[in-house]
């Protein structure tokens, strides 16, 4: 005999493990292969443009600061808002009586007749 059933089994899992695995390289290979072809090249900023940029984006970032500052004074100074108390509400006779249970400690449920 050239071997048992659970040999060839574990041949045949063996075999479709390493195919997936390939399977798999492959498709990453195609993958990268694909980025670097259609992939646009990016030219080099020269050094007028690399200090240029340096320039503005120091003015933005103190015009955020100042901006951040403005926030902050006009958020110190300003005032809260009161609400006004409004006259209170009826209640409904299905409110009052939730509301007077509130306060009771809870009892078990017990049959009525069985103490």
């Amino acid at each position: 005999m050239e071997g048992t059933v659970l040999t060839k089994a574990l041949l045949i899992s063996l075999y479709g493990v390493i195919l997936v695995f390939v399977g798999i390289l492959l498709l990453w290979g195609m993958m990268e292969l694909l980025v670097r072809l259609t992939r646009k090249k990016e030219k080099q900023p020269s050094e007028e443009d690399k200090t240029l940029s340096d320039k503005s984006e120091l003015t933005i970032k103190q015009k955020a600061a100042a901006a951040a500052v403005a926030a902050a004074l006009s958020l110190q100074n300003s005032t809260t808002i009161s609400v006004t108390p409004c006259k209170q509400e009826n209640l409904s006779p299905w409110q009052s009586m939730h509301r007077g249970y509130r306060g009771l400690p809870n009892r078990k449920n017990t049959k009525r007749g069985s103490e």
